[in-house]
């Protein structure tokens, strides 16, 4: 499963990067997420079970003619909880490519694969650095030449170690993107085998501890976040869980 959160920080007019990027990715689906009310945002959350059927009662899907974009509306809660559910669970339609747009992928979905786009002028930027950190690539949108050379070095004094850092949000120059998003894509697919891979050595029973899964996480250089997804996905039950660890 590849989920690719999209994240917007500053004035960004147009919030459709994901129909940009289903251009470039015709094996993607788009999942449009439109809170219908102001919600609390609190991790713990998903730690309490609904039913699926439950939730469908919550949410609105409309479909696009194609059958790749999917808008869904109704509570932040429930479109956190519902998402969760038809990546993973849903026999009939499940998504293994999936970018999710409309959303604080950061917070909301912080397991996903993170992809930021900035247009200055940022009025957050404790927001702004703490989402930069968390990013897998930044790409900044239609700057001017010196901004654009002064956002990248505030940039990397803020992550140096980010990689993937794009001068243009511009459907062209996303065009030129593709291969490094493969590439960044791979990569993020390779985390998921090695967690899955390392789960099926140590952990035959389907259960795990918290601190056992922490303890694998650090040892594979991932997130718990990202741990803790994957664990969902096999079925695996972390027990004795320190809550928010995923």
């Amino acid at each position: 499963m590849l989920p690719v959160a999209l994240n917007y920080l500053g004035t960004v007019k147009e919030k459709n990067l994901g129909s940009k990027l289903l251009g470039l990715f015709d094996d993607f689906k788009v999942i449009k997420l439109s809170c219908s009310q102001d919600y609390k945002e609190d991790r713990l959350q998903l730690c309490q079970p609904e039913e699926y059927e439950d939730l469908q009662q919550h949410v609105q899907k409309f479909w696009d003619q194609s059958g790749n974009f999917l808008e869904l509306r109704g509570p932040k809660d429930k479109l956190q909880r519902i998402v969760r559910q038809m990546l993973f669970f849903d026999e009939e339609k499940k998504f293994e490519k999936v970018f999710l747009d409309g959303c604080n992928g950061c917070t909301d979905f912080p397991w996903a694969c993170q992809f930021v786009m900035v247009h200055l002028p940022v009025s957050d930027w404790e927001q702004a650095i703490d989402w930069m950190r968390k990013a897998d690539i930044i790409v900044l949108n239609s700057l001017e030449d010196e901004e654009n050379e002064d956002l990248i070095n505030k940039i990397i004094k803020i992550c140096p170690d980010i990689l993937n850092i794009a001068k243009n949000g511009q459907e062209d120059s996303l065009k030129g993107m593709k291969d490094e998003l493969d590439v960044l894509f791979a990569g993020y697919m390779e985390k998921r085998e090695r967690i899955k891979h390392l789960l099926q050595l140590q952990c035959a029973a389907r259960s795990i501890s918290c601190a056992q899964a922490r303890s694998m996480a650090e040892k594979l250089g991932v997130s718990t976040f990202l741990f803790g997804n994957v664990c969902d996905e096999c079925g695996y039950r972390i027990t004795n869980c320190g809550l928010s660890c995923f």
